[in-house]
């Protein structure tokens, strides 16, 4: 699955994790602001209703409380909370409206408040028409005085403050995230040199190490511990192949005396048939070690960086043409048919004994691996700068999950390893090596049905 680069996450992450915090805190001023406003309106609301003080006989003066009514249209936010909106006096016995005004709110304060009276809050927020208003009761004798203030500063308030976080909110975002893309990048660039380094670190380059850190942070540990893993890897890898070299060349001297003694023995020796048989597969089996013995010499020496390549101008058509004869002779036994397709005068530079290896190698695997009366076809072309070469055979197919380790060393299509049912399991192998190492590729072209085709291609050598 195709996830964000880490540095767009971290920038992605950061402004989500800062949109969450400016929603908390902008929810939290919100909150506190309104409440400060309305807080700001009861205590408004108290010092009207102190200025309603008992006269004689127990009246209630309003005189004052009109005077707070008369209208102010442009008076500032702030000092429109200290308007009054309106005012009742009511029975505090049995809510009864004794008077009230305007005359717009008389309707309403009449049928106000539903439910218990008195009211069991001294502030209480009402909905009265249209308005939203702040209503305070306060005793007065046996009458309640209702004091009523408009909420629309307070909503105007927060409304106000919404808006502004709003507008900030993108560009705070924006602020946030290209400062934290930034940051990552300059942080995330020591590990994209790391990789670079790591990436260019191959077999025939193990001795290179990552750059040596300035400092000892947690990337600069990161690398003094990768260099150290590097460093155990190329001891482990060259002894396995130093083993490898040695082994193959110690194998030779002797396989090469055990195979002339055989031979001697076959052409001197008056053996029954079986004696003769037994020397038979004897050479047989020497003839097999002695190609395993060669072919883990050569890729020692390719897992080294010794390229035994000599190159030079070769012939490819004509290398072609005596791999078609060599295939005749393999595959007569089998009666398997052989149709060639070699265009003429292609050339490659490159090594002609290796290169007449890959070839035979494969041939070999086409006949091992077709069915008796089968066929084999040879064909080499040129397409834009490379010559292809195309070997495919009848035969069975190999499987879908096998087809990804058929170039590994020493793998076998069948898992029992029988030696009836193929090789070493370093054929294949050694052509990548060889034809990587010319600067070409190896490839299984096609395996289904009962058709399995391999396709080599290499630079042509320019006219």
């Amino acid at each position: 699955m195709r996830t964000w680069p880490l540095r767009w996450r971290i920038a992605a992450w950061s402004a989500l994790a800062t949109a969450l915090a400016l929603a908390t805190f902008t929810a939290v001023v919100v909150f506190n602001l309104y409440h400060e406003q309305v807080e700001m309106i009861d205590v408004r609301l108290s010092a009207n209703a102190a200025l309603v003080d008992a006269g004689g006989g127990g009246v209630l003066d309003t005189k004052p409380l009109a005077a707070l009514m008369a209208p102010a249209p442009r008076r500032p936010r702030i000092a429109r909370q200290a308007v009054l909106h309106g005012f009742a006096l009511m029975r505090t016995a049995d809510g009864a409206l004794i008077q009230a005004q305007p005359a717009s709110l008389a309707r309403a304060f009449a049928h106000w408040p539903p439910g218990r009276w008195p009211p069991r809050k001294t502030f209480l927020n009402a909905t009265i028409g249209d308005e939203h208003l702040r209503v305070g009761a306060f005793p007065r004798g046996e009458t309640t005085l209702l004091l009523a203030a408009s909420l629309e500063p307070a909503e105007e308030s927060v409304q106000d403050l919404l808006e502004a976080a709003l507008v900030a909110l993108p560009f705070v975002l924006l602020v946030v995230a290209g400062g934290s893309w930034w940051i990552a990048g300059r942080t995330l660039r020591p590990v994209r040199e790391i990789t670079r380094a790591a990436a260019s670190i191959t077999a025939d380059r193990l001795g290179e190490r990552l750059p040596a850190p300035a400092t000892l942070d947690e990337i600069g540990r990161h690398v003094v511990v990768l260099n150290g893993m590097f460093d155990r890897l190329q001891r482990s890898f060259e002894q396995a192949t130093r083993f490898t070299a040695d082994a193959a060349h110690e194998l030779r001297t002797p396989l090469t005396i055990m195979r002339g003694q055989i031979e001697e023995a076959l052409r001197t020796a008056r053996a029954d048939a079986e004696q003769e048989r037994l020397l038979l597969g004897l050479l047989e089996e020497t003839a097999n070690l002695q190609k395993i013995a060669d072919n883990l010499l050569l890729l020692a020496r390719f897992d080294v960086g010794k390229n035994p390549l000599q190159f030079a101008p070769v012939d490819l058509s004509a290398l072609l043409q005596e791999t078609r004869e060599d295939a005749e002779l393999l595959a007569a036994p089998r009666r398997i048919k052989i149709q060639a397709d070699i265009a003429a005068g292609l050339r490659v530079s490159g090594d002609a004994t290796l290169l007449r290896r890959v070839a035979l190698n494969l041939v070999d695997n086409a006949v091992k691996f077709n069915r008796a009366d089968g066929r084999l076809e040879l064909a080499l072309q040129a397409a834009g700068r490379e010559a292809v070469l195309t070997i495919g055979n009848t035969g069975p197919v190999i499987p879908a999950e096998r087809q990804g380790a058929l170039f590994e060393r020493f793998f076998r299509v069948g898992a029992d390893r029988n030696r009836d049912a193929g090789g070493s399991g370093l054929g294949l192998s050694l052509c990548r090596e060889i034809v990587s190492a010319h600067g070409g590729r190896i490839l299984l072209g096609r395996s289904a049905g009962d058709w399995t085709e391999f396709r080599v291609h290499l630079p042509l050598l320019a006219a």
